[in-house]
Order: C-alpha cells, then sequence, then structure tokens
C-alpha cells in the first residue's frame, strides 16, 4: 500500500519537470483552488468572503437577488525555471461553474456549484543510464498526469436582521490518469509503457457569516473542514489522506459612493496532509496563509455592473514542499471589469493577474486570463 502510494501520487522528480499545472504542487495533490470568481480574482481574491459568484463563503449567497447561472474559464500562460532550464507552457480550465437563487420565503437562498479543488496536470521527462547487461544504456523516461479533484458544493444562506448565516455540505471527487514511459537509445531493447488511474473521493462542511457592522462596514468569517480522501488505484483502495481545515475572515468598507475596498486572509491546516504523504515518502506539506488586498471602484454609479474598475493583490504559501524546510509562497497582482447587457439578464466579467511563485531554484512566472459569462433568466 505504501509503495502504491509513493509511485503513483508522488513520483515525480520535480528537479527535472515541467508541469502545466505548477511544477510546485506536482508531489502532492496538485495545485489548490482558490474558489473564486473572475471579479473576486480581479480583487487579489479580497471580495471573495463577500461574492455569491464565488464558493469560499456559503453566507454571501444571501447577495443573489435573482436565479443567476455563472460559468468561468480560465487561460495561462507560464514561464518555469528550474535546474534542469526554463521552459514555456499554457493552460486552459474551467474551475468554477455555479447556479443560484433566492426562494418564495426571500430570507432563504440556495446554491450548487462545481469547482476546482486541486489541478493535477503535468508532464515530467528524464534522462539516466542504466547497466541492465554490463553495457551503459541511455534511457528516457516520461511521466504524465491528467485530472484532478473537483468540489461538489449544495449550500445555502439565511438572513437574520443585520447578519446572514451559511452553510454547505461538499462532495469531492476526482482522479488522476496516469502513464508512464521508458524507452532506450539502444534499439535492441523495447520500450515499456504502464498506465493507471487514480481516483479520490470525500466529503466536508462548511459554515459562514456576514455581517453588517453599519452602513458602510461588513465582516465575513468562513469555517470548513474536508475531513480525509479515499484513494483508490485502478478500482482498489490503497490508502486515506487527511485534508485541511480551513478558516477565512474577511472586512469590507465603503468609503465613498464610487469606491470600495476590502481585504481578507485564509488560513488551512495542510500540515493534516503531512504524516501521510511521508509516509510515501514524499518530502511533506505545511499549513498556508493567503492574505488579500483589493478594491473596487464603479465608473457609472446609476449602473454599478458597467465596466467597474477592479483591483486588487494577494501573497500566499502553497502546501507542498519540494525540499525540507523550504515552503513554496506565490505573489500576485491583478485587476479587471466586468458589464451587464439584455437589462441586467447577461453579465461578463473578466480578471488579469500576473503571478510569482518560487521555491529556491524552482521559478514560474504566470499570466492568466480568467473570464465569467453569467445568465439571469
Amino acid at each position: 500500500m505504501r509503495r502504491s502510494l509513493a509511485v503513483l501520487i508522488l513520483l515525480a522528480l520535480p528537479a527535472t519537470a515541467a508541469a502545466q499545472s505548477s511544477q510546485l504542487s506536482a508531489r502532492g495533490l496538485g495545485q489548490p483552488g482558490r474558489w473564486l470568481s473572475p471579479r473576486s480574482t480581479a480583487t487579489g481574491g479580497a471580495f471573495g468572503m463577500f461574492d455569491p459568484g464565488s464558493s469560499l463563503n456559503p453566507a454571501a449567497l444571501d447577495q443573489t437577488r435573482t436565479l443567476t447561472a455563472s460559468f468561468m474559464g480560465l487561460q495561462d500562460y507560464r514561464n518555469v525555471e528550474n535546474p534542469s532550464g526554463t521552459a514555456s507552457l499554457r493552460d486552459n480550465r474551467f474551475p468554477l461553474v455555479s447556479v443560484a437563487g433566492p426562494t418564495r420565503r426571500g430570507s432563504l437562498v440556495l446554491g450548487l456549484s462545481y469547482s476546482n479543488y486541486a489541478d493535477r496536470d503535468f508532464s515530467f521527462a528524464t534522462v539516466d543510464t542504466l547497466d541492465p547487461r554490463g553495457t551503459p544504456v541511455t534511457v528516457f523516461d516520461t511521466l504524465s498526469s491528467r485530472g484532478g479533484i473537483s468540489d461538489f458544493r449544495i449550500g445555502g444562506s439565511y438572513r437574520l436582521s443585520r447578519s446572514v448565516v451559511g452553510g454547505s455540505f461538499h462532495i469531492l471527487t476526482g482522479s488522476n490518469r496516469l502513464e508512464s514511459k521508458r524507452s532506450f537509445e539502444e534499439g535492441t531493447y523495447l520500450p515499456l509503457t504502464e498506465k493507471a488511474e487514480v481516483s479520490y473521493g470525500g466529503i466536508g462542511v462548511s459554515l459562514g457569516l456576514v455581517r453588517d457592522m453599519g452602513s458602510r462596514l461588513s465582516v465575513a468569517v468562513v469555517a470548513r473542514t474536508d475531513g480525509h480522501l479515499d484513494v483508490d488505484k485502478d478500482s482498489t483502495r490503497v490508502g486515506e489522506i487527511d485534508l485541511p481545515a480551513t478558516l477565512g475572515l474577511a472586512a469590507r468598507v465603503q468609503f465613498s459612493s464610487r469606491l470600495t475596498l476590502a481585504g481578507s486572509g485564509v488560513y488551512r491546516t495542510w500540515s493534516a496532509s503531512n504524516s501521510d504523504l511521508l509516509a510515501t515518502g514524499a518530502v511533506g506539506s505545511d499549513n498556508t496563509l493567503d492574505l488579500s488586498f483589493g478594491g473596487e471602484f464603479l465608473s457609472d454609479i446609476r449602473r454599478p455592473t458597467r465596466r467597474p474598475i477592479r483591483f486588487g493583490g494577494h501573497y500566499a504559501t502553497l502546501p507542498f514542499l519540494l525540499e525540507v524546510g523550504q515552503q513554496p509562497t506565490e505573489i500576485g497582482v491583478s485587476a479587471g471589469t466586468g458589464m451587464s447587457f439584455a437589462q441586467d439578464r447577461g453579465g461578463i466579467d473578466m480578471a488579469l493577474e500576473y503571478l510569482w511563485r518560487e521555491a529556491g531554484e524552482f521559478k514560474e512566472r504566470v499570466f492568466q486570463l480568467s473570464f465569467g459569462v453569467s445568465v439571469r433568466p
């Protein structure tokens, strides 16, 4: 069992790797999602705790005034640097789909969302020399993974005077399709190929609160626990991995009729996975902190959804280690806007984000374009 987990979950050697998701997360469960809509992404994540289009805080569903369906796409362009060299990569994903709307009672809002919990698409290539018959032979190894873990959320919010409470039930599911190939420079040896599928399953719950402290100040709190993931190899149970608890705090201030600023912090106890990862021969994982600050400036007060200017930045630590004592970090700056049409029955939001990721000699520079489409029938 230990060997299966080590080979199928953590066998990548980042020192010789290039990845489509992130080389800084290939040795764990993948690149963790932030569960943010394009609007919140444009503010660095600062508005995520108050945004009904994001799947971070279930209490934020209260801001949904009519039945709304949203779809998000993401395209990124990445320059990767590590001890083996550099590479230019790109990737596209659809990390968030949501549907939400108020019930007849008005105070109760229900919603469904399907978001990216962790993304693990990568390809690695290594060159080595073996001595199978007393003669050195050059071998070429490649390892690829496609897939990740998705988060299906069923949630609701209820308004109590100046406070809104919310709760969600989360179903975590997904798989990694792994393929390992070995070819030899010497033509007398036949190439080898091995395929496997690692699937995951788990459940989680979250609770959230948004409270208006006055006419201009609002605060938000969210707490979440995800229990553990069951890990199956080709339909056979091979183990489990503990998942983190999440605690988030945020504040939003309306400085004027045009300008709103917000700040947030999200802490996740990814060290819960550390012992399970170490048992498979991995370097391990550590707790993470995501700090965000951003704002929104309305260019047209009468039509707040008409081309607002959004801006922000964030600093975060990443959970999965490449070397002992060297936790990866991420710094990002972002901006965006949006517009509505058809009497506010449809909308488009866009965000541009530039990220710096680093863990010692492993570095990434990422340019991301996020776009979202919302429909209110």
